[in-house]
């Protein structure tokens, strides 16, 4: 397999739910990682990358919060930031269109606008949750987020998310809403 890479307008969602947190000073850390804010974005960057800038990130907008506290309301927070950007606007309005279940039937295509290894797998349980397989996690918590807000977003009600178990692989998923 190639490279994994987060493309460039994540790290634009990135600074835009980070707002007025993006200082000169902090633009400077970014930079130390590899994302230069000053500056036009990269079309991507290395999935590493990815992890340090969205770890910094969170940091910088709950400081006194659990790195689990940080990473899922920086999923949240990414979703709603995602969607200003012109790839995202389009991701979440099909999303609104097609509903809940059918945007976790396309979360591989969907993730696949931020960048270009994710792999997943649904499965409906008899209990009205779905398992959903997500490749590459580097934060559950992130993912939990995430995909809360996501679902939350295609129109699902009392969302609640759980991190079943990770491996070298991946993660899965419980999703459920009223």
């Amino acid at each position: 397999m190639s490279e994994a890479l987060v493309f460039g307008p994540t790290f634009e969602a990135l600074a835009r739910a980070l707002g007025s947190r993006l200082t000169n000073e902090t633009k400077d850390r970014f930079g130390a990682l590899g994302v230069d804010f000053n500056h036009v974005l990269l079309p991507a960057y290395p999935f590493e990358t990815w992890v340090k800038a969205m770890d910094l990130g969170s940091q910088l907008v709950m400081p006194n919060a659990t790195e689990r506290e940080r990473h899922a309301a920086m999923g949240r927070r990414m979703v709603d930031s995602y969607g200003e950007t012109l790839v995202g606007r389009a991701l979440l309005t099909a999303m609104r269109v097609i509903g809940p279940r059918r945007t976790l039937e396309r979360m591989a295509r969907n993730l696949r606008t931020a960048n270009n290894y994710t792999e997943t797998k649904l499965s409906a349980g008899s209990d009205g949750a779905y398992q959903l397989w997500c490749s590459r996690v580097a934060s559950t918590a992130f993912y939990c987020g995430m995909l809360q807000r996501g679902v939350e977003v295609a129109g699902g009600k009392g969302v609640l998310v759980e991190a079943l178990g990770q491996d070298a692989a991946g993660a899965t998923f419980s999703v459920r809403w009223g």
